[in-house]
């Protein structure tokens, strides 16, 4: 029985970096608002040429140069055009999935990022930012029940993933393979179980310390799968806390195994981000927005005791097949000379 006392069980609103659906009680006409998103997707549209042409051309003064020059962006085409291509999937599974089911749904804000450049060591400069932070889709009113939940949930990491593989795939094949430099230094990106498995049917198995270098757009397909993976994570209410969610309901038990997986989640996230100290950013932004907005217990659809359909609970599974596949202990690892 909901106790409409406890905060938990409320009706919440969260905002929350990368791909994820965000949710708040709103008794207000389904009407849907297109400039914010518009002039959000324009900036992102903007930032991400700009990193794309940043990877491609990696120097300081590329940045002086888009000024007098603005047809310089072009380079940075195929990683943007990738990059949003993925983000777009994901938010349009969960968009018109939700429309479906009658929820209440935003379009897709896109969130962009001005961190375009990072300087690793003198010379030597990374566009480790891809120019977004990802997207959010905010939805006003409760789910009407657990199969809406895992639907809606669990349709954008795998309309994302889906549109990721081609790109990937198409990436290795244009990819050079080379020799790993000698010596310190460098950046190393973590080679998600989807990427071994193309790798391996594109080029084989690669001779002892060789490594194969990701152009832009494979750097895109590796950002999608960056925010899948981290999508998918059964904690509060990201992509994956929905799965866990519609898999498990609100009884006692369940709210236990819900607790248990979350606080091993943020427990995971704290000792890899030794490694990968991005992940520690990761989770201390979550426990920040979980806090704030979305409060840390899943809230509660209106029917909460109509059991799963057969197609859903096969969603969710494939929905973590895709975790499994895109998963990365350490995503970023930064060798300083």
């Amino acid at each position: 029985m909901d106790d409409k006392n406890d905060p938990d069980q409320r009706p919440v609103y969260s905002e929350h970096s990368l791909n994820e659906s965000s949710y708040r009680y709103d008794t207000e006409p389904d009407q849907i608002s297109w400039q914010r998103p518009l002039i959000l997707f324009a900036c992102t549209v903007l930032t991400t040429l700009i990193s794309g042409t940043l990877m491609k051309i990696p120097s300081v003064g590329v940045i002086f140069l888009m000024f007098s020059t603005p047809s310089i962006l072009l380079e940075g085409v195929p990683f943007s055009l990738s990059i949003l291509s993925i983000l777009m999937a994901h938010e349009m599974g969960h968009y018109l999935y939700g429309r479906w089911y009658q929820v209440h749904t935003s379009l897709p804000y896109f969130l962009p990022s001005p961190l375009f450049l990072l300087a690793l060591y003198p010379g030597i400069f990374i566009a480790l930012n891809p120019g977004t932070f990802g997207a959010v889709i905010v939805s006003r009113g409760l789910y009407p029940n657990r199969q809406a939940l895992m639907d809606i949930g669990a349709a954008g990491p795998i309309a994302g993933f889906l549109v990721a593989i081609p790109i990937m795939a198409y990436s290795l094949t244009i990819s050079r393979v080379a020799p790993i430099p000698d010596g310190p230094g460098g950046i190393y990106l973590g080679e998600p179980l989807i990427f071994q498995i193309l790798a391996y049917l594109i080029h084989g198995p690669l001779p002892e310390d060789y490594t194969i270098y990701l152009d832009p757009i494979g750097l895109a397909a590796w950002f999608g799968c960056l925010v899948t993976m981290l999508n998918l994570l059964p904690i509060g209410q990201l992509d994956g806390g929905h799965i866990l969610y519609a898999f498990t309901g609100s009884n006692e038990s369940a709210r236990q195994l819900q607790k248990y997986l979350m606080s091993g989640c943020f427990i995971t996230l704290a000792i890899l981000g030794i490694y990968s100290p991005g992940l520690w950013f990761f989770g201390i932004l979550l426990l920040v927005m979980m806090r704030f907005f979305g409060g840390f217990k899943h809230p509660v659809p209106v029917d909460d005791y109509a059991p799963l359909p057969p197609h859903s609970k096969a969603f969710g599974i494939i929905a973590i097949i895709v975790l499994v596949l895109t998963f990365m202990p350490v995503p970023i690892d930064v060798n300083y000379p």
